[in-house]
């Protein structure tokens, strides 16, 4: 939440637990202290502050001209509620400004580029590993009514997006994790979808990277050796003791959702997706077997996956928001 006066305003930030601010300091002691970076799809990122701010006060504590560069840090890590006062510096609201429109024409003529260029112009995306923490920015019309989202275990959860919408390529992942929209937090469909509708213009998703998933990385000498696992259709059945897949740590039910453990469902093959849908063993073996003598396989809980499918399967175009495999 924001309140604004002149060139002077505050952000009060409620740090979810285990999340860091995203903050870099800068300066202390007759120095003014200021935001010297923030990381981008960071908690602090998404409350409004930006590098180039000076704090004035953290939770009524004066920065004053006596305050060190470990004061500061200290201010900010002293609860996970935070009252921050921020001072802009002459003519940085211009250059938020041309940031956005940078960055709205930047997507909108990423619709006439191919997928390598509109993958490596993408706004807020990178290389991100599981369990992380990522925001992504989108015109309104790009976003609005192209994702099919559900809700389990009193979240959100990506199920698919418009495989038609090319904006939206290259961006996301199935059992990803939506946090807030445009700030907001969010747990149900109506919440996410009211946000979006009610937005003038772009849409700000925070999301958490397939955070119930699992990765393995398998390698074999040659290429005519067994991996030493079964699969039946998307599913993991069984694993061989002993064998390539086990000595990579893979175990069969090692999965757990909703508190009761479950077998695993694969979703991606050498970064890859794999259709939640998809219903043919032939298929995932060929994805494996395409790396040769290695292979990175992403499993999600079976349980949680089939929720997933099974919801997707209500959507009335369900075959234009399925992830091809």
């Amino acid at each position: 939440m924001i309140s604004q006066e002149e060139d002077i305003f505050s952000v009060t930030i409620d740090l979810p637990q285990g999340e860091r601010l995203g903050l870099v300091l800068a300066g202390g002691v007759d120095t003014p202290i200021e935001i010297k970076k923030v990381q981008d799809g960071s908690v602090a990122s998404l409350s409004g502050l930006t590098g180039g701010l000076q704090i004035m006060s953290v939770n009524n504590i004066i920065f004053a001209p006596t305050t060190t560069h470990h004061d500061a840090i200290m201010a900010l890590t002293s609860s996970s509620v935070l009252n921050i006062s921020v001072k802009r510096k002459p003519g940085s609201a211009k250059k938020r400004t041309d940031d956005k429109e940078k960055t709205l024409a930047i997507e909108a003529a990423g619709e006439n580029m191919d997928d390598k260029e509109m993958k490596d112009m993408s706004y807020g995306v990178k290389k991100t590993d599981i369990g992380s923490t990522l925001s992504i920015y989108l015109q309104k019309r790009h976003a609005l009514n192209n994702f099919h989202l559900v809700e389990v275990t009193s979240s959100l959860w990506l199920a698919g997006w418009n495989q038609k919408e090319p904006a939206l390529m290259n961006k996301f992942h199935v059992g990803d994790q939506l946090l807030s929209v445009n700030g907001q937090p969010v747990t149900t469909v109506a919440e996410a979808n009211t946000i979006m509708e009610m937005t003038p213009s772009g849409v700000e998703l925070l999301l958490k990277r397939m955070p119930l998933a699992a990765e393995y990385k398998m390698h074999r000498e040659k290429e005519a050796e067994d991996w030493g696992m079964q699969i039946r259709q998307n599913r993991l059945v069984d694993v061989i003791h002993g064998g390539i897949a086990w000595t990579a740590g893979l175990q069969p039910f090692s999965a757990e959702f909703a508190e009761k453990a479950c077998s695993w469902a694969i979703t991606q093959v050498n970064k890859c997706p794999v259709s939640v849908l998809c219903r043919s063993t032939d298929v995932i073996w060929s994805k494996i077997n395409s790396g040769k003598t290695d292979a990175l396989i992403t499993l999600q809980p079976s349980e949680f996956v089939n929720i997933l499918s099974n919801s997707l399967l209500e959507h009335p175009h369900y075959e234009d928001f399925v992830a091809r495999s």
